[in-house]
Protein backbone atom coordinates (compact mmCIF):
# COMPACT_ATOMS: atom_id res chain seq x y z
CA UNK A 1 0.00 0.00 0.00
CA UNK A 2 2.85 2.40 0.84
CA UNK A 3 4.41 1.63 -2.53
CA UNK A 4 1.10 2.44 -4.26
CA UNK A 5 0.80 5.84 -2.59
CA UNK A 6 4.44 6.57 -3.31
CA UNK A 7 3.86 5.81 -6.99
CA UNK A 8 0.72 7.94 -7.04
CA UNK A 9 2.59 10.83 -5.41
CA UNK A 10 5.34 10.50 -7.98
CA UNK A 11 2.82 10.67 -10.83
CA UNK A 12 1.18 13.80 -9.44
CA UNK A 13 4.60 15.36 -8.85
CA UNK A 14 5.62 14.61 -12.41
CA UNK A 15 2.40 16.08 -13.83
CA UNK A 16 2.69 19.20 -11.69
CA UNK A 17 6.30 19.64 -12.65
CA UNK A 18 5.49 19.12 -16.33
CA UNK A 19 2.85 21.85 -16.33
CA UNK A 20 4.89 24.22 -14.18
CA UNK A 21 7.92 23.93 -16.39
CA UNK A 22 6.10 25.12 -19.48
CA UNK A 23 3.45 27.74 -18.86
CA UNK A 24 2.52 28.07 -22.54
CA UNK A 25 1.76 24.36 -22.84
CA UNK A 26 -0.27 24.53 -19.66
CA UNK A 27 -2.26 27.40 -21.15
CA UNK A 28 -2.80 25.49 -24.40
CA UNK A 29 -4.13 22.41 -22.59
CA UNK A 30 -6.34 24.40 -20.25
CA UNK A 31 -7.98 26.40 -23.04
CA UNK A 32 -8.57 23.47 -25.39
CA UNK A 33 -6.98 25.20 -28.36
CA UNK A 34 -8.14 23.76 -31.71
CA UNK A 35 -6.59 26.45 -33.90
CA UNK A 36 -5.82 25.13 -37.37
CA UNK A 37 -8.09 22.08 -37.04
CA UNK A 38 -9.95 23.06 -40.22
CA UNK A 39 -6.75 22.44 -42.20
CA UNK A 40 -7.01 18.74 -41.33
CA UNK A 41 -10.49 18.30 -42.84
CA UNK A 42 -10.70 18.47 -46.62
CA UNK A 43 -14.11 16.86 -47.14
CA UNK A 44 -17.13 16.82 -44.85
CA UNK A 45 -18.81 14.05 -46.81
CA UNK A 46 -22.43 13.91 -47.83
CA UNK A 47 -24.94 15.27 -45.35
CA UNK A 48 -27.96 13.09 -44.59
CA UNK A 49 -31.41 13.67 -46.05
CA UNK A 50 -34.42 13.44 -43.76
CA UNK A 51 -38.01 12.35 -44.17
CA UNK A 52 -41.17 13.91 -42.82
CA UNK A 53 -43.55 11.62 -40.98
CA UNK A 54 -46.71 10.15 -42.48
CA UNK A 55 -48.57 13.41 -41.76
CA UNK A 56 -45.91 15.47 -43.48
CA UNK A 57 -44.53 16.84 -40.22
CA UNK A 58 -40.89 17.37 -39.28
CA UNK A 59 -39.81 18.61 -35.84
CA UNK A 60 -36.93 20.77 -34.66
CA UNK A 61 -35.81 21.51 -31.11
CA UNK A 62 -33.89 24.78 -31.21
CA UNK A 63 -31.34 25.85 -28.61
CA UNK A 64 -29.27 29.00 -28.70
CA UNK A 65 -26.59 30.94 -26.85
CA UNK A 66 -25.54 28.24 -24.40
CA UNK A 67 -22.19 30.07 -23.96
CA UNK A 68 -20.43 26.98 -22.61
CA UNK A 69 -17.00 27.59 -21.08
CA UNK A 70 -15.53 24.28 -19.92
CA UNK A 71 -18.34 21.74 -20.04
CA UNK A 72 -17.68 21.16 -16.35
CA UNK A 73 -18.95 24.34 -14.68
CA UNK A 74 -22.19 24.32 -12.72
CA UNK A 75 -23.89 26.46 -15.37
CA UNK A 76 -22.62 24.27 -18.23
CA UNK A 77 -23.73 21.05 -16.61
CA UNK A 78 -27.15 22.49 -15.78
CA UNK A 79 -27.75 23.57 -19.39
CA UNK A 80 -26.40 20.28 -20.78
CA UNK A 81 -28.75 18.31 -18.51
CA UNK A 82 -31.65 20.53 -19.56
CA UNK A 83 -30.88 19.98 -23.23
CA UNK A 84 -30.61 16.23 -22.76
CA UNK A 85 -33.90 16.06 -20.84
CA UNK A 86 -35.72 18.10 -23.47
CA UNK A 87 -34.38 15.97 -26.31
CA UNK A 88 -35.53 12.84 -24.50
CA UNK A 89 -38.95 14.33 -23.84
CA UNK A 90 -39.66 15.75 -27.31
CA UNK A 91 -37.72 13.30 -29.53
CA UNK A 92 -37.19 15.87 -32.29
CA UNK A 93 -36.20 14.89 -35.79
CA UNK A 94 -33.41 17.45 -35.58
CA UNK A 95 -31.80 19.64 -32.93
CA UNK A 96 -30.49 23.04 -34.00
CA UNK A 97 -27.97 25.01 -31.95
CA UNK A 98 -28.21 28.44 -33.50
CA UNK A 99 -24.98 30.09 -32.46
CA UNK A 100 -22.86 31.10 -29.47
CA UNK A 101 -22.63 27.53 -28.31
CA UNK A 102 -19.34 28.60 -26.76
CA UNK A 103 -18.36 31.66 -24.81
CA UNK A 104 -15.59 33.83 -26.21
CA UNK A 105 -12.98 32.54 -23.79
CA UNK A 106 -11.37 35.88 -23.09
CA UNK A 107 -11.38 35.47 -19.31
CA UNK A 108 -11.74 32.77 -16.70
CA UNK A 109 -11.78 29.01 -17.01
CA UNK A 110 -12.24 27.83 -20.57
CA UNK A 111 -11.73 24.68 -22.65
CA UNK A 112 -13.04 24.81 -26.19
CA UNK A 113 -12.06 21.26 -27.17
CA UNK A 114 -13.60 19.71 -24.06
CA UNK A 115 -16.90 21.54 -24.59
CA UNK A 116 -17.11 20.38 -28.20
CA UNK A 117 -16.26 16.83 -27.21
CA UNK A 118 -18.85 16.87 -24.42
CA UNK A 119 -21.64 18.12 -26.67
CA UNK A 120 -20.68 15.88 -29.60
CA UNK A 121 -20.54 12.77 -27.44
CA UNK A 122 -23.82 13.63 -25.72
CA UNK A 123 -25.73 13.72 -29.00
CA UNK A 124 -23.93 10.64 -30.33
CA UNK A 125 -24.92 8.69 -27.23
CA UNK A 126 -28.55 9.74 -27.72
CA UNK A 127 -28.32 8.99 -31.46
CA UNK A 128 -29.76 12.45 -32.04
CA UNK A 129 -28.99 14.38 -35.22
CA UNK A 130 -28.10 17.99 -34.58
CA UNK A 131 -27.08 21.01 -36.61
CA UNK A 132 -24.70 23.77 -35.58
CA UNK A 133 -24.21 27.30 -36.86
CA UNK A 134 -21.61 29.70 -35.46
CA UNK A 135 -22.38 32.77 -33.39
CA UNK A 136 -20.31 35.89 -32.96
CA UNK A 137 -18.56 34.47 -29.86
CA UNK A 138 -17.80 30.93 -30.97
CA UNK A 139 -14.69 31.56 -33.02
CA UNK A 140 -13.10 34.42 -31.09
CA UNK A 141 -10.24 32.55 -29.44
CA UNK A 142 -8.49 29.15 -29.45
CA UNK A 143 -9.95 28.15 -32.81
CA UNK A 144 -12.07 29.79 -35.48
CA UNK A 145 -15.65 28.95 -36.43
CA UNK A 146 -14.21 26.88 -39.29
CA UNK A 147 -12.06 24.96 -36.79
CA UNK A 148 -15.15 24.26 -34.67
CA UNK A 149 -17.12 22.94 -37.64
CA UNK A 150 -14.19 20.73 -38.64
CA UNK A 151 -13.79 19.43 -35.09
CA UNK A 152 -17.49 18.60 -34.86
CA UNK A 153 -17.43 16.71 -38.14
CA UNK A 154 -15.89 13.71 -36.37
CA UNK A 155 -19.19 13.08 -34.55
CA UNK A 156 -21.63 10.81 -36.34
CA UNK A 157 -24.78 12.72 -35.47
CA UNK A 158 -23.48 16.25 -36.07
CA UNK A 159 -24.36 17.43 -39.57
CA UNK A 160 -22.44 20.75 -39.66
CA UNK A 161 -20.31 21.45 -42.72
CA UNK A 162 -18.41 24.36 -44.22
CA UNK A 163 -18.03 25.67 -47.75
CA UNK A 164 -14.31 26.25 -47.56
CA UNK A 165 -14.03 28.60 -50.54
CA UNK A 166 -16.29 31.28 -49.08
CA UNK A 167 -16.37 33.45 -45.97
CA UNK A 168 -17.62 32.13 -42.66
CA UNK A 169 -17.22 28.92 -40.75
CA UNK A 170 -20.37 26.96 -41.58
CA UNK A 171 -22.85 27.15 -44.42
CA UNK A 172 -24.74 24.11 -45.60
CA UNK A 173 -28.24 22.79 -46.14
CA UNK A 174 -30.20 19.62 -45.50
CA UNK A 175 -33.27 18.38 -47.31
CA UNK A 176 -36.57 16.99 -46.06
CA UNK A 177 -38.37 14.52 -48.30
CA UNK A 178 -41.87 13.14 -48.04
CA UNK A 179 -42.44 9.99 -46.01
CA UNK A 180 -41.85 7.81 -49.06
CA UNK A 181 -38.59 9.58 -49.83
CA UNK A 182 -39.71 10.39 -53.36
CA UNK A 183 -40.21 14.17 -53.30
CA UNK A 184 -38.31 17.09 -51.82
CA UNK A 185 -40.81 18.96 -49.64
CA UNK A 186 -38.71 21.28 -47.47
CA UNK A 187 -35.11 22.37 -46.91
CA UNK A 188 -33.16 23.90 -44.05
CA UNK A 189 -30.38 26.36 -44.84
CA UNK A 190 -27.75 27.14 -42.19
CA UNK A 191 -25.60 30.24 -42.56
CA UNK A 192 -22.79 31.82 -40.54
CA UNK A 193 -23.60 35.49 -39.91
CA UNK A 194 -19.97 36.09 -38.83
CA UNK A 195 -18.44 37.39 -35.61
CA UNK A 196 -17.37 40.98 -34.91
CA UNK A 197 -16.50 43.86 -37.20
CA UNK A 198 -14.20 46.14 -35.28
CA UNK A 199 -13.70 48.49 -38.25
CA UNK A 200 -17.37 49.37 -38.58
CA UNK A 201 -18.47 52.41 -36.61
CA UNK A 202 -22.19 51.67 -37.07
CA UNK A 203 -22.19 48.45 -35.11
CA UNK A 204 -19.70 45.98 -33.74
CA UNK A 205 -21.31 42.87 -35.18
CA UNK A 206 -20.19 41.24 -38.38
CA UNK A 207 -22.36 40.63 -41.42
CA UNK A 208 -22.76 38.11 -44.20
CA UNK A 209 -20.34 38.70 -47.05
CA UNK A 210 -21.28 38.77 -50.71
CA UNK A 211 -19.84 35.34 -51.42
CA UNK A 212 -22.08 33.92 -48.68
CA UNK A 213 -25.09 35.73 -50.14
CA UNK A 214 -24.26 34.29 -53.56
CA UNK A 215 -23.93 30.81 -52.08
CA UNK A 216 -27.28 31.11 -50.31
CA UNK A 217 -29.00 32.32 -53.48
CA UNK A 218 -27.57 29.42 -55.48
CA UNK A 219 -28.46 26.91 -52.78
CA UNK A 220 -32.11 28.01 -52.71
CA UNK A 221 -32.25 28.07 -56.51
CA UNK A 222 -31.05 24.47 -56.54
CA UNK A 223 -33.88 23.42 -54.23
CA UNK A 224 -36.45 25.23 -56.39
CA UNK A 225 -35.04 23.57 -59.47
CA UNK A 226 -35.68 20.17 -57.89
CA UNK A 227 -39.17 21.15 -56.72
CA UNK A 228 -40.66 24.57 -57.63
CA UNK A 229 -43.08 24.21 -54.69
CA UNK A 230 -40.43 23.62 -52.03
CA UNK A 231 -40.27 25.84 -48.95
CA UNK A 232 -37.17 26.88 -47.05
CA UNK A 233 -36.37 27.48 -43.38
CA UNK A 234 -33.24 29.49 -42.64
CA UNK A 235 -31.31 29.38 -39.36
CA UNK A 236 -28.84 32.17 -38.58
CA UNK A 237 -27.39 33.68 -35.42
CA UNK A 238 -27.68 37.43 -35.97
CA UNK A 239 -30.61 39.24 -37.52
CA UNK A 240 -31.24 40.87 -40.86
CA UNK A 241 -33.02 44.23 -41.37
CA UNK A 242 -36.25 42.39 -42.22
CA UNK A 243 -36.61 41.58 -38.53
CA UNK A 244 -37.16 45.31 -37.89
CA UNK A 245 -39.71 45.47 -40.70
CA UNK A 246 -41.52 42.46 -39.27
CA UNK A 247 -41.56 44.20 -35.89
CA UNK A 248 -43.20 47.30 -37.38
CA UNK A 249 -45.59 45.75 -39.85
CA UNK A 250 -45.92 42.07 -38.96
CA UNK A 251 -48.22 40.29 -36.54
CA UNK A 252 -47.43 38.11 -33.55
CA UNK A 253 -47.35 34.39 -34.24
CA UNK A 254 -50.39 33.94 -32.03
CA UNK A 255 -52.11 35.59 -29.11
CA UNK A 256 -49.86 35.65 -26.08
CA UNK A 257 -46.72 35.07 -28.14
CA UNK A 258 -44.44 38.10 -28.06
CA UNK A 259 -43.77 40.12 -31.20
CA UNK A 260 -40.18 40.89 -32.11
CA UNK A 261 -40.40 44.70 -31.82
CA UNK A 262 -38.28 44.90 -28.69
CA UNK A 263 -35.54 42.77 -30.23
CA UNK A 264 -35.53 44.63 -33.53
CA UNK A 265 -35.10 47.97 -31.79
CA UNK A 266 -31.99 46.77 -29.96
CA UNK A 267 -30.28 44.79 -32.71
CA UNK A 268 -29.99 45.80 -36.32
CA UNK A 269 -27.33 44.93 -38.89
CA UNK A 270 -27.97 46.95 -42.07
CA UNK A 271 -25.24 45.15 -44.01
CA UNK A 272 -27.28 41.93 -43.86
CA UNK A 273 -29.87 43.49 -46.19
CA UNK A 274 -28.62 41.55 -49.27
CA UNK A 275 -29.65 38.34 -47.52
CA UNK A 276 -33.18 39.67 -47.10
CA UNK A 277 -33.24 40.45 -50.81
CA UNK A 278 -32.34 36.83 -51.62
CA UNK A 279 -35.16 35.56 -49.41
CA UNK A 280 -37.68 37.99 -50.88
CA UNK A 281 -36.75 37.18 -54.48
CA UNK A 282 -36.89 33.44 -53.82
CA UNK A 283 -40.47 33.69 -52.57
CA UNK A 284 -40.25 30.38 -50.74
CA UNK A 285 -38.63 31.23 -47.38
CA UNK A 286 -41.21 30.55 -44.68
CA UNK A 287 -38.99 30.94 -41.63
CA UNK A 288 -35.90 32.89 -40.64
CA UNK A 289 -34.86 32.00 -37.10
CA UNK A 290 -32.08 33.50 -34.99
CA UNK A 291 -30.61 33.60 -31.48
CA UNK A 292 -28.04 36.17 -30.35
CA UNK A 293 -30.20 38.64 -28.43
CA UNK A 294 -30.85 36.57 -25.28
CA UNK A 295 -34.51 37.55 -24.82
CA UNK A 296 -36.34 36.43 -21.71
CA UNK A 297 -38.96 34.75 -23.89
CA UNK A 298 -39.36 33.54 -27.45
CA UNK A 299 -40.44 36.09 -30.06
CA UNK A 300 -42.08 35.54 -33.42
CA UNK A 301 -43.75 37.79 -36.01
CA UNK A 302 -45.26 36.88 -39.38
CA UNK A 303 -44.55 39.33 -42.18
CA UNK A 304 -45.15 39.01 -45.93
CA UNK A 305 -45.22 35.23 -45.92
CA UNK A 306 -42.27 34.66 -43.55
CA UNK A 307 -42.02 33.97 -39.84
CA UNK A 308 -39.22 35.94 -38.17
CA UNK A 309 -38.37 34.06 -35.00
CA UNK A 310 -36.02 34.86 -32.12
CA UNK A 311 -35.33 32.04 -29.70
CA UNK A 312 -34.39 32.71 -26.09
CA UNK A 313 -31.16 31.73 -24.38
CA UNK A 314 -31.14 27.99 -23.69
CA UNK A 315 -30.76 28.38 -19.95
CA UNK A 316 -34.16 30.16 -19.98
CA UNK A 317 -36.08 28.30 -22.66
CA UNK A 318 -35.85 26.66 -26.08
CA UNK A 319 -38.26 26.33 -29.00
CA UNK A 320 -39.95 23.22 -30.36
CA UNK A 321 -40.84 23.85 -34.00
CA UNK A 322 -43.15 21.64 -36.01
CA UNK A 323 -42.88 22.10 -39.76
CA UNK A 324 -46.01 20.96 -41.60
CA UNK A 325 -44.29 20.39 -44.92
CA UNK A 326 -47.56 19.75 -46.74
CA UNK A 327 -49.28 22.97 -45.66
CA UNK A 328 -50.87 25.04 -48.40
CA UNK A 329 -49.17 28.26 -47.29
CA UNK A 330 -46.36 29.38 -45.01
CA UNK A 331 -48.74 30.92 -42.46
CA UNK A 332 -50.00 27.41 -41.64
CA UNK A 333 -46.66 25.69 -42.09
CA UNK A 334 -45.15 26.23 -38.62
CA UNK A 335 -46.10 25.66 -35.00
CA UNK A 336 -43.83 27.17 -32.32
CA UNK A 337 -43.89 25.85 -28.77
CA UNK A 338 -41.96 27.42 -25.93
CA UNK A 339 -40.07 24.86 -23.85
CA UNK A 340 -39.02 26.28 -20.49
CA UNK A 341 -35.75 25.18 -18.98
Amino acid sequence: MQAFFATLLAVFTAIFGFFSADGSLKELIEKGDISGYADSVSDYGELPDFKADANGDFTVLQFSDTHFTTGLSYSDIKVLNTMKAQVQEYSPDLVVISGDMLDGGETGAYNKAYVLRTVGEMFDEMEQYWAYIPGNNDGLNYGTASDITAYLSQYEYCIAADEKDISGGAQYSVDIYNNEGTELTHSFVFLDTMDYDQEDGEHIYGYVHQDQVDWCEAEIAGKLNENPDVNISVFIHENTPAFAEAALYGTAYKEGYAEIAEIAEQYNIPKNAPLDEVFENAGCVGLVSMGHSHPSENYCSFYEGTYYHVTAQAKVMSTFITVHTGAENTAEMYDFETVKA
